[in-house]
């Protein structure tokens, strides 16, 4: 397989895994606090996190068929960004935080050029890892 390939399955697989843990985390939540996994409000948060990130995964297929590479990993955290901020009005609204931070350091990547793995990385690395350590600390450390 070519290192393209590779990437692509990565890319599979971890969002499966991502979709399966948040699925697990989310049904025992909600077990636990006795209120149901699918309501409303939960369709609403789906649909409005949902359609940002199909829409930026068409634009960034599109940029990928034309050889835009570079637009790959700045096009994923704004896109990513826009889905967060967009999905606030429905959960909490700290999300909307991680979201601006997301665009931040896509909108950077877009002058920064051929450095994408590291903004990934702060993106989908540091800055989830940032948000879910004051989360924990803010609603979950008492209990």
């Amino acid at each position: 397989m070519t290192l393209f390939e590779d990437l692509i399955w990565i890319a599979i697989i971890t969002f499966f895994a991502a979709l399966a843990s948040a699925f697990i985390f989310t049904y025992l939540r909600s077990r636990r606090n006795g209120v149901r996994i699918w309501d409303r409000t939960v369709q609403r948060l789906t649909w409005n996190t949902l359609l940002p990130m199909a829409v930026g995964g068409l634009v960034i297929w599109r940029a990928m068929d034309w050889g835009y590479y570079e637009l790959v990993a700045p096009g994923c955290l704004i896109f990513y960004g826009l889905a967060l901020v967009n999905a606030s009005k429905y959960t909490l609204g700290e999300i909307r935080y991680l979201g601006y931070g997301q665009l931040i350091l896509g909108i950077m990547n877009l002058w920064i050029v051929n450095e994408g793995l590291y903004f990934w990385a702060a993106g989908f690395g540091v800055l989830h890892i940032v948000y879910g350590i004051v989360m924990w600390w803010k609603y979950e450390r008492g209990s």
